[in-house]
């Protein structure tokens, strides 16, 4: 299995326009054909004019042939790609192998979500997910090392009940992540996002 992140900056004011595309053509459209969708995301804080979705697929083999299967639908050239293609500014694709694979939240919806994108120092990714992945931080849902796309990453997925549950723990602070690992990291980006109304994590 591998999963695939992509990250789309949209312009300025496109996102409401965006999100509806996605939840009444794309997601119908791809269903769970062409890729399984596992989450969809709007960034809050951080990248704000960004979204974030995540999907599954059996190999990149697969992944290659539900694209090319998914790109031939009129449906999907037609309503979608021609809607979105204006409202976008740039996509970032990560693939990305489980360290901790993707579990829902312990606590019921909604949730804050936390996207943090840990750059490792050369060689370092695996043994930072793994110190990571010991950490067993509140909120922890994911955790991945990246294999394609932007490379020497390390992908945390984490689900806050609300903000003032994320802020009980600082990324930066004397017993956070950034601290206690510095030594493998080079830069992290941290986003707070919202689930969509489509997607499966909320």
């Amino acid at each position: 299995m591998i999963d695939e992140l992509r990250i789309y900056t949209l312009r300025p004011g496109a996102m409401p326009r965006y999100l509806d595309l996605a939840a009444k053509v794309a997601v119908p459209v791809r269903g769970d054909r062409h890729g399984t969708l596992l989450g969809f995301w709007s960034n809050e804080v951080g990248s704000a004019n960004s979204v974030v979705n995540l999907w599954r697929h059996e190999s990149l083999e697969s992944r290659q042939a539900v694209r090319k299967t998914l790109e031939a639908l009129p449906a999907w050239r037609e309503q979608y790609l021609a809607g979105v293609r204006p409202l976008m500014l740039r996509q970032i694709v990560r693939f990305m192998e489980a360290v901790l694979p993707l579990s829902a939240p312990a606590t019921p919806g909604p949730h804050l979500y936390e996207q943090r994108l840990f750059r490792a120092r050369a060689g370092e990714a695996g043994r930072l997910a793994e110190a990571l992945a010991r950490d067993a931080e509140p909120g922890q849902i994911a955790l991945w090392t990246t294999f394609a796309g932007p490379i020497n990453e390390v992908v945390q997925l984490l689900a806050h009940p609300d903000p003032a549950a994320r802020f009980t723990r600082s990324l930066c602070g004397e017993n956070g992540a950034m601290v206690r690992h510095a030594a493998m990291i080079e830069e992290v980006e941290s986003s707070l996002m919202l689930a969509a109304v489509h997607s499966p994590l909320r």
